[in-house]
Formats: C-alpha cells, structure tokens, sequence
C-alpha cells in the first residue's frame, strides 16, 4: 500500500513515539486534510501534530475506536500479536507500518536491511561507516534510533536500515540487501513463542534481493523460509568472509588485518565479516573496505569502556538482553576480576548457561537488579549451594546506586565492573539507553549520548 492510497481512507496511528510521529509527518507532507486518529496504550494527552486528529488512550478507547478504521499504521513495539490487531485483521483492515509505507515509494536508492538478534546496531553503523570512508553517500536509519523517513533520497546512494524482529514481522517491501547477523530465542512476550520470532525475524530474507546470513544459523533459516529468487550469501564459513584470529579471510584468500581492537573481539569479527560480506555484493573491494574499518569506534551501551577509577575500569553493556551477549562481553575481559551487573525485566528466559559461566569463574561477583535479576539471584544461590566453595560472591541489589556501590567495594585495581543485564530494562527504566547513562552517572562518568534524536527498541 502506497501512501497515495490513503487519501480517502480512515486511518488510525497506533503509537505516540517516535514511529508514531514520524508516520503523521510522512502522511501530512501527502494528505494535509486527512483527518487521524492516534492510538496509544498509555494514558496521555492529546498533542499538536497538525491537521484532524482525535485520540484514543487506554484499552478501552482504542478498542473503539477500531471499529471504524480501515487502515492502522502500526508502531514496532505493538504486537502483531495482540488479539485487536488479530480482530482488525480479520474484519479486513490493513494493517501497515510506516516502514512499508516508506519502501512503497520506491526511492531511487540502494536499500540495505540488516537485523539479528544481537550485532544488528553496530552492523548496521559499520556498514554506514565503511561506505562513508570509502566516498559512498550514506543514510543510517531505522531502529537504531533515526526515523526511516529521514533519510535524504537526493542526497543519499545507500540507505543502511537496522530493522528489528518487530519491523520484520509483517515487511513487505523489496530491499537490495537482507542481512541476518545472528539469531537467538528473544522477545518472547511480543512474538509468543521462539518459533514465532525465529519466522517474524527470517522473514525479512523473503523480500529482498539478496540475502546475506551468518553460516552458523542456515540450518535454521532453511526451515522457515523456502528456496527464493533472492541470491543467498554466506559469511563466518571457511568458504565464505571470516575471520581466523585477527586476520580476515575471503575463502582461502586472506584479505587482510583487523587493525581495530573494538572490532578484533569475536562477537565484532562476526560482524565486521557481515558488513564486508554486504559491501562485496555491490563490487566494493573487501581489503579496501577493510582498511576503511579501522577508525570505526563503538556504538554508546555496547561494551562502552566508560574509563576507570582507583584502577577498576567501568563498562557499559546496557544493550546486552540476552544471556549470549552478557556471556560474550564477559569472554571480553577474561582472566580479570569482574563484578558484573545482571537483571531487569524478565520475560522468563533461561539463564541456567549464564549462571554456569559467571559460577565456573567468569566473574569474581554478581549483583543481580531487577525482576529477572532476583530469579538469577535465586538460581545462581541454589547451583552455587551445590558447589563448594562458591566461585563468586552474588548480592542482590535494590537500585542502580546500591549496585554499583556494590561493585566499587568488592572490585581490587585491575578489574572491571560491567553492566551487562542480560535482560531488557522495562519497568525500571525506559529502555537500555536510560539504564545505561544511570550507570554511568552513578558510577561518577558524564552520561553516555544517544544514538540519534531517539532510542531504538530493545
């Protein structure tokens, strides 16, 4: 659907966010008098965005006012899932979002999509970054925090999009590249079920023309999406773009040095391997574009080293909601004292391979936050009961403050206090940037900027 076809038709916004927003900007600049209705779960007041618009806060509100609208432009964070998004669907509304509406344009533009579970952000950036250096006009949007309807089409040749499993639920547009840089079980509450992720995210490989995907997840991919039309590329095999230590390989060839040491950890190598693979597509030379890398820095929140105090460094891995990451950033400063920071919101994800890790010696203490932090809390005591002597000292913390309080008293010189939750920050924070510049600040650091005017989702 076209934004060109709205003109005479009942639309509501569902989303007073950034998505939200951004959607009635996009639809005013076409359809100046087309009345609206904004919809929104929270209770909130209505707000000058222009033109005819009624609002619907609450359940109750919303449920009403969808019995007279025949499209909704939906914003990520709410569920296809929901059973009035299900409802609507069935009586014959059309459900959209604005990144759709967007792709209907048919921009004259090279569209590159990449999602993951994890290393989507700093894919995505780095993929940005390399183009840049190497003399390609390019625009970064998407959920990394940039409206997608704020890329210059004149101005720009790429246009590099970070689209989360939300996003790629119900995509059905064409983009020039699709790149899925890994997948674990996530955000389970939005999609119900593993399965329903693993589709919702794997769907975003069936409209594309070419398809890029980390070797290690084909088998998966393969039972959710059939044979296509979309060129199938690889990276992380030994016939494909990897990495052996710090050398890049392209099959046999080596191609040359990771002369960064952001991007020389695993779990970057991984996605420096996916970016290259990206730029091979469009005939950009691999050693050049690697060479092209070596200024990158890393995105705020993702393994962010904030500095050190009294000899402790701080970091700043707010962005790690899943138990991988978390086990990841701890690989990172292995063989020194770590007290690591686990916790939020839990969604009832299992953490029996993180407690393993943190209580076989990753980390020297662990202070739990949060909901899912007094669930880790709880199992991490009853493992460690089983095991004499406990390999870490575990505390359960009421706030931010007392967490890193915590931390700064047990931590010797050398070691490193990390924020890695390994769980989303809803509840007590507004999302992973929030929880992440609180523990800056209370560690006693400037708060880190954001990525952009706006968060991106978890």
């Amino acid at each position: 659907m076209r934004v060109a076809e709205l003109g005479c038709r009942r639309v509501a916004v569902w989303g007073l966010g950034r998505e939200g927003r951004a959607a009635v900007g996009f639809l005013r600049k076409r359809h100046p008098r087309l009345p609206l209705v904004m919809l929104d779960d929270a209770d909130g007041q209505p707000e000058e965005l222009g033109g005819a618009i009624d609002y619907a806060f609450g359940a109750d509100a919303i449920a009403r006012a969808l019995e007279d609208v025949e499209v909704i432009i939906k914003s990520p964070g709410v569920s296809l899932y929901r059973p009035e998004i299900r409802t609507a669907l069935g009586k014959g509304v059309h459900v959209t979002s604005l990144l759709n509406l967007w792709f209907a344009e048919n921009y004259d533009l090279k569209t590159i999509c990449v999602t993951g579970t994890k290393g989507k952000s700093t894919t995505a950036s780095l993929i940005a970054y390399i183009l840049t250096q190497l003399g390609r006009r390019s625009a970064l949007a998407g959920n990394i925090g940039v409206a997608i309807t704020e890329i210059d089409d004149a101005s720009a040749e790429f246009a590099v999009i970070e689209v989360s499993s939300y996003q790629a639920a119900d995509f059905d547009g064409v983009c020039d590249v699709a790149l899925l840089s890994s997948l674990y079980p996530e955000h389970i509450d939005w999609h119900l079920s593993v399965d329903n992720y693993f589709g919702d995210k794997i769907n975003l490989l069936k409209h594309c023309k070419y398809q890029v995907v980390d070797r290690d997840v084909a088998t998966t991919v393969d039972r959710f999406i059939s044979p296509s039309w979309a060129q199938a590329f690889f990276f992380n095999g030994t016939s494909d773009i990897h990495s052996s230590g710090t050398q890049i390989c392209d099959g046999r060839r080596v191609v040359g040095k990771i002369r960064n040491p952001y991007l020389e950890r695993p779990h970057n190598r991984s996605n420096l391997c996916a970016a290259l693979a990206v730029l091979k597509i469009f005939g950009i030379d691999v050693a050049a574009a690697l060479t092209a890398a070596e200024g990158f820095r890393g995105l705020p929140h993702r393994q962010q080293e904030l500095g050190e105090i009294d000899g402790v460094l701080f970091v700043d891995d707010s962005i790690a909601t899943i138990p991988e990451a978390t086990i990841a950033a701890l690989a990172v400063y292995c063989g020194r004292d770590i007290a690591v920071i686990l916790g939020g919101h839990d969604r009832g994800i299992d953490y029996t391979r993180l407690i393993d890790t943190v209580l076989a010696g990753a980390a020297k203490a662990v202070i739990c936050l949060g909901a899912s932090g007094q669930r880790i809390y709880a199992l991490a005591q009853a493992t460690a009961d089983r095991r004499q002597p406990a390999a870490c000292a575990l505390h359960c913390a009421r706030s931010m403050a007392e967490a890193v309080a915590f931390a700064q008293r047990v931590t010797p010189p050398g070691g490193v206090v990390l924020l890695s939750p390994a769980a989303p920050s809803y509840g007590q924070y507004r999302n992973y940037i929030e929880r992440g510049r609180d523990f800056a600040v209370k560690a006693g650091f400037p708060a880190s900027p954001q990525i952009g005017s706006h968060s991106s989702l978890e």
